[in-house]
């Protein structure tokens, strides 16, 4: 197996890091996930909560015997 090139800067200035001045406006992004999963989970409860309420509101009458 070939060795690596080793790592050369050829520039004479050093490396700096900017400062940032400003500060960057809050991403959004994770209130939106949060809310898209709060609705999914919503969602997915409504047909049950509206079975349940349905089976309360009508009870199965109970099977005749032979």
């Amino acid at each position: 197996m070939a060795s690596p090139l080793p790592l050369v800067c050829r520039s004479t200035e050093p490396l700096r890091i900017a400062a940032v001045s400003r500060r960057r406006p809050v991403s959004r992004f994770p209130v939106a996930m949060l809310m898209r999963g709060l609705a999914v989970i919503a969602a997915l409860g409504v047909p049950l909560a509206a079975a349940t309420l349905a089976d309360l509101a009508h009870p199965v009458p109970p099977a005749s015997a032979r």
